[in-house]
């Protein structure tokens, strides 16, 4: 599992606002059987969030958004069905994560 994997959100209640996660934990820090994800929503779900905080980024033909203040620690069992990476969008998410936690 990468940073900046994509995986189909393994809470079934939560795929249709939220059908993906990505996976922000840093392999370095591969402890424990948690991840810590962010949700990824459809841009025209909630095209007015998309900001510093809540970056946009394309997956497939989509834009999703991907939303930095709503991380969350999921199973790694969990986390099985790949759906694609953000790699290319590293300095996007990093950059949130930065102002979510330390304002800069």
């Amino acid at each position: 599992m990468a940073q900046l994997d994509v995986y189909a959100n393994p809470i079934r209640a939560a795929r249709l606002a939220y059908p993906y996660v990505v996976a922000l934990q840093s392999q370095l820090a591969d402890v424990g059987r948690e991840r810590i994800v962010a949700p990824l929503a459809p841009r025209e779900s909630i095209a007015a969030l998309a900001g510093r905080l809540t970056p946009l980024v394309r997956l497939g033909d989509a834009e999703y958004v991907v939303i930095v203040p709503a991380l969350a620690g999921l199973p790694d069992k969990d986390l099985h069905e790949g759906a694609g990476s953000l790699a290319g969008y590293r300095s996007e998410p990093l950059a949130a994560i930065d102002y979510l936690f330390f304002g800069v």
